[in-house]
């Protein structure tokens, strides 16, 4: 009975620790608008904190029953009340160099270089949070490495592999039902008395619980919001005495306003005005040479484009919108309820999922001013809507076009190059340079591409003129699926991530130089097992992403599915499996190599059971190799716990090392992670050496 309690501890305290990791990375990222666009910092701080959570397992008594509460109450009221202490919009680079829309231009405010005042205050935010975060997490996971250390390895990481499962599930469920921050945080807090219940810390416990709790229930009420699986959504009018116009924000910046763009209501304005609000809606109809019978828009919105559509009398329109409570508000507000047409088909859904199933052809596709807010996961540098602009996207767009069709990109101009990148993607696929038209500031661009357009017809009412060509005279390299950063001038790893992680990295020595841990107690090829897992999840998570949508679904069950394929390594090394170190290494280097070398995108001429079983066979090939080898190591490791550390630390290294995609492309990540577990392997070999194995014995 003592054992069997034992493992529902574990897998409560494994189920919390991701739970909890999940929901700081999502709230905080909405919150703090800034580690919206580095999600992977407060989870490199995660790593962190479980790693010294688990090497000091030791110290549960003092770390998790005193101060766990207090750190986590502190967490949960700062996050709360970032809007109130004025965290929301820290910068530390011009904003629209890098296009961080929650820095504050999201909604066209005047935004430049930071004070120095400004990014002094930014750096101490993202190293206050980031030493918060691992201070949290380490006090909670002492108790996982206290009851880790209580089994034997195999088991006891098995059935913490299976409570961080059952924590991905639990999260992805509150996800869908679009709960809010204050259901989160309860369930933790209520799963957590199970341990704090009956012991002298619990009037402690419950008064950080249920304060923190408390603000959080008033802050929320005080703004009620929309929680869609990808945003904070808020709705307000633009003028209070104008019912016509409605703006919709996502995680505090300006998204969209739902307008009335209809002849009766733009009849009653002065024309000063209809110009602004008309802006690029209809000039993809007004220049196009016949009448347009079908229309596909990627990244809908509300429903403004669809409404263009429909005042054109176009016969049908399909409208892709990844987010289901924006599509829900466009359906259930906009004046001219495009949503609710005959004509109109809403598919929620990501776009380039969307393109790879659609057998319909189209007289013109809108890419309708998708503005990216967040990143496509906690692994993965890559915003949501990068790979929708790359060459490879606008190429299967093209196939989509009925003869003599058309493609039309809107989009905010923050800058000259990208305004040319996504002219000489255009370019380079239709054949032809596109015609452009701009604001009268440049801050918003469409360019039309294709044999549909007459530049030579006029303009209806807007405040777009002919844009100046070329944009910039530098030489700008177009985005592709293996290297999608669309924000990103040129390859490399900009100031505004190096620096932070450059912080992150000396924040993450510290700790550990001050905590006294030893490297002669790392488990070295554990460590570097680590780093090259990461580096090959998130090359899984975003090449599958790809192939099957930038959604929040396909994320939860492409890491659930990493997770079960841990749960089956662990299950083939207990049922007594004896292969060889050397010939699964050498089999996991040869998978890499392939993963480098597969054309990926011609999957996308499958059919999608086809699609999904090769994907899955050569994508999943490496990551159950590496845990068959973690497992077999694992295995035999005489205190779990450190063994645990020793890779989480090598986890937040390869959350460093990921950056370098933005250099390289994804697909060298493939030959990096090689690289790493060659290395693994060597000092798996130095601990099998006689030498190596006293080594072990003296440090354990």
């Amino acid at each position: 009975m003592r054992y069997e309690k034992s493992h529902f501890e574990l897998l409560l305290i494994s189920f919390i620790a991701l739970f909890l990791e999940l929901v700081i990375i999502r709230w905080l990222s909405t919150e703090i608008r800034i580690f919206a666009y580095f999600k992977n910092l407060p989870l490199m701080a995660a790593f962190l904190g479980f790693g010294i959570g688990c090497y000091f397992y030791r110290s549960a008594d003092v770390l998790f029953y005193k101060w766990f509460p207090r750190l986590v109450g502190i967490l949960v009221a700062i996050i709360a009340l970032a809007p109130v202490l004025d965290l929301t919009r820290v910068i530390f680079v011009d904003p629209r160099q890098y296009f961080l829309l929650g820095a504050g231009f999201g909604d066209h405010a005047a935004v430049s270089t930071p004070s120095f005042f400004q990014a002094t205050k930014a750096y101490l935010v993202i190293v206050f949070v980031f030493i918060l975060v691992v201070a949290t997490f380490t006090a909670l996971t002492t108790k996982m490495g206290e009851l880790l250390n209580r089994e034997m390895p195999l088991r006891g990481y098995s059935i913490n592999v299976l409570g961080s499962l059952l924590g991905i599930l639990g999260f992805s469920i509150v996800s869908y039902i679009e709960s809010a921050p204050l259901l989160w945080l309860l369930l933790v807090y209520f799963l957590l008395l199970y341990f704090y219940w009956g012991r002298p810390e619990l009037k402690l416990t419950l008064f950080y619980f249920v304060g923190s709790a408390a603000i959080v229930a008033r802050v929320s009420f005080v703004s009620p919001v929309f929680w869609s699986p990808y945003y904070q959504i808020a709705v307000l009018l633009v003028d209070p005495a104008d019912h016509s116009q409605i703006g919709i924000t996502v995680n505090y910046d300006g998204f969209q306003e739902i307008q009335d763009l209809s002849p009766g209501y733009l009849k009653n304005i002065p024309e000063a005005i209809q110009r602004s609000q008309s802006r690029h809606y209809n000039i993809p109809y007004q220049l196009s040479k016949r009448k347009i019978e079908s229309v596909l828009i990627l990244g809908g919105g509300s429903g403004n484009d669809a409404a263009a559509a429909l005042r054109h009398d176009v016969s049908h329109v399909d409208v892709v919108e990844i987010d289901p409570v924006i599509a829900r508000l466009g359906r259930q507000l906009h004046p001219e309820s495009p949503y609710g047409s005959e004509k109109v088909q809403l598919h929620v859904d990501d776009a380039r999922s969307y393109l790879q199933k659609t057998k319909r052809k189209y007289d013109l596709v809108v890419f309708a001013t998708l503005d990216s807010h967040a990143a496509f996961s906690s692994l993965s540098s890559i915003r949501i809507d990068n790979f929708v602009f790359t060459k490879e996207s606008v190429q299967k767009v093209k196939s989509l076009l009925n003869v003599g069709g058309g493609i039309a990109i809107n989009f905010f101009a923050i800058k000259p190059w990208l305004s040319q990148r996504h002219f000489n993607v255009l370019e380079e696929v239709m054949g032809n340079p596109p015609l452009a038209f701009a604001s009268p500031i440049n801050q918003e661009v469409i360019l039309l591409a294709g044999e549909l357009f007459n530049g030579k017809r006029e303009l209806g009412i807007t405040d777009y003129l002919p844009a100046q060509l070329p944009f910039t005279n530098a030489k700008v390299e177009g985005t592709s699926d293996d290297w999608p950063f669309l924000f990103l001038e040129q390859r490399g790893i900009p100031f505004h991530y190096l620096s932070p992680l450059l912080i992150i990295c000396v924040l993450s020595v510290i700790p550990l130089r001050y905590c006294q841990l030893r490297v002669a107690n790392m488990n070295w090829h554990l460590f570097f097992m680590g780093a090259s897992f990461l580096l090959i999840e998130s090359k899984a998570v975003t090449t599958l992403g790809l192939l099957f949508g930038s959604t929040w679904l396909v994320n939860s069950v492409v890491i659930g599915s990493i997770l079960v394929m841990i749960l089956l390594a662990n299950f083939c090394i207990a049922l007594g499996y004896k292969g060889s170190y050397g010939v699964l290494y050498f089999v996991l280097g040869g998978l890499l190599v392939i993963n480098f070398l597969f054309p990926f995108d011609r999957l996308n001429a499958l059919v999608w059971e086809l699609r999904l079983a090769l994907a899955g066979v050569i994508i999943a090939s490496p990551l159950f190799i590496a845990a068959l080898i973690f497992a077999k190591a694992f295995n035999t490791v005489s205190s779990p716990s450190l063994a645990l550390a020793s890779n989480l630390f090598g986890s937040l290294v390869g959350g460093v090392l990921e950056y370098i995609d933005m250099l390289t492309g994804l697909r060298w990540l493939n030959l990096l992670a090689l690289g790493l577990y060659l290395v693994s392997y060597l000092f798996l070999r130095k601990a099998q050496s006689p030498m190596g194995a006293s080594h072990a014995r003296l440090a354990s």
